[in-house]
């Protein structure tokens, strides 16, 4: 399996990132996931650009063109036969010697593309729901950027698992209660009464299928107001979905012990108009 590593593709297996990058270090990096169908990345311009911005937020140099990484992914699928699965790409500030909190600018990027067969997910997520589990948001006040200190998204999610569930529900509190963010890698949204909710852009990451799936629903007809949620207002809610890169569109069934046993018709409706939406780009 082939990777690509700081202008040249490698074998995946070569151990050559120094052990002094601030990645390993400092968790001082970026990163992205895209899907990949039919050997199309989709949203790939739209992840570069999060990335790039995020870049120049934390002033990490960003090392090459969009048009550049496009082709080298492009030879990366084909030259390991990735047709349906993922793509990591990674950004580091790169190599410190010395392990210096104060970074300098000569430093170079570290840049690399790994690409993946999709990962394993029980279909009966989709076909009948997934189950989730809330979860205290432990992360720093930077969640606008994706960047690779994941330790709390690791803690929620694995709580999650360690119950039987599919994903977390992070939550924060203000003096009016518990509102949730995020899960450990999705974003969530509610329905109740036919209009759907979702956390608003505040210390979370502006997901790419976020984005898409609040533009189809507005071109379906739906409202969709971006707001704080709070947790009373999910348990109230008639549906409940979460999105992301892999999950795509899914259901949720059930919150800790709180089962939802309405028929998510909008959910349904919005997973179909979202696969025919990737339908026309691949």
């Amino acid at each position: 399996m082939r990777a690509f590593l700081n202008g040249k593709f490698v074998d995946r297996k070569e151990k050559i990132i120094r052990l002094e990058d601030s990645g390993l270090t400092f968790a001082d990096g970026l990163f992205e996931v895209l899907r990949i169908i039919n050997g199309i990345p989709l949203f790939f311009d739209d992840h570069i650009n999060r990335m790039k911005k995020s870049a120049e937020y934390f002033n990490i140099s960003f090392p090459y063109e969009i048009e550049y990484i496009k082709n080298v992914l492009r030879e990366l699928i084909e030259t390991n036969e990735i047709y349906d699965g993922e793509v990591y790409i990674e950004l580091t500030r790169g190599t410190d010697l010395f392990r210096e909190h104060k970074y300098q600018k000569s430093y170079e990027p570290t840049f690399f593309i790994l690409t993946s067969p999709l990962r394993n997910i029980d279909p009966k997520n989709w076909e009948s729901g997934a189950s989730v589990f809330t979860y205290p948001d432990l992360r720093h006040t930077l969640c606008e950027h994706k960047t690779i200190n994941l330790l709390p998204n690791v803690l929620a999610k694995n709580y999650a698992y360690n119950r039987g569930g599919y994903e977390a529900l992070m939550y924060r509190k203000d003096s009016k209660g518990k509102y949730i963010t995020e899960g450990g890698s999705s974003n969530y949204f509610i329905v109740k009464d036919r209009v759907i909710y979702t956390p608003e852009i505040d210390n979370i990451l502006p997901g790419i299928t976020r984005e898409k799936v609040i533009q189809l629903s507005k071109t379906m007809g739906y409202s969709v107001v971006e707001k704080r949620v709070y947790l009373d207002e999910v348990f109230e809610a008639d549906e409940i979905f979460l999105v992301s890169t892999v999950s795509k569109i899914m259901s949720i069934k059930k919150i800790d012990h709180t089962l939802f046993d309405g028929p998510p018709l909008i959910t349904k409706d919005l997973i179909q108009r979202f696969n025919e939406f990737i339908n026309l780009l691949i």
